[in-house]
């Protein structure tokens, strides 16, 4: 019997939670595409998602973000890695569940995702720990929608895939 199921997997979390390494190795570990939303959006756009942010505003940039996410769920079978704002709007939150395929919370401790995100330049919201926390808080209830939570700290990027890979979800 065929399958319906979409072939797509979304990873979803806070930056620094692991979404690009553990997408790559989780993608090449089914022999499927990866595509790294960010970096998707950064090709169209020829920018940084810093200079969006800088140039347009961050308005602009959630509109070229749905529009990037809208084109590349099209795409079957492949692991998504979303922005870590992407599952922390509605309307993107509504395509995804639309186009289905199980969305996976890659969570980790606040002091560790910023521990792993200090130096990090091209985060256009990261500017300071106070900040850093209020907007975790203020997606955390986002993240939790997820289909699925793996916890990404003191795990190697190798070693969360296989989780995934666990849940035996396709």
């Amino acid at each position: 019997m065929v399958s319906n199921r979409p072939r797509l997997i979304y990873l979803v979390g806070f930056m620094g939670a692991g979404k690009s390494s553990v997408g790559a190795s989780l993608s090449k570990a089914l022999n499927w595409p990866f595509i790294d939303l960010d970096t998707t959006i950064e090709a169209g756009q020829g920018l940084t998602i810093r200079q969006i942010f800088e140039q347009a505003g961050e308005p602009f940039f959630r509109s070229v973000e749905r529009a990037a996410l809208a084109e590349i769920i099209k795409a079957e079978p492949a692991v998504l890695a979303l922005g870590g704002g992407t599952f922390a709007q509605p309307p993107n939150v509504e395509l995804i569940s639309a186009r289905g395929g199980p969305t996976v919370w890659l969570e980790c401790s606040p002091d560790e995702l910023y521990r792993r995100c200090q130096g990090i330049t091209n985060r256009p919201l990261f500017r300071d720990r106070a900040s850093f926390d209020q907007l975790l808080q203020q997606r955390l209830a986002y993240y939790q929608l997820a289909d699925y939570r793996i916890s990404t700290e003191g795990h190697s990027a190798d070693e969360v895939a296989e989780q995934i890979l666990g849940l035996q979800l396709f």
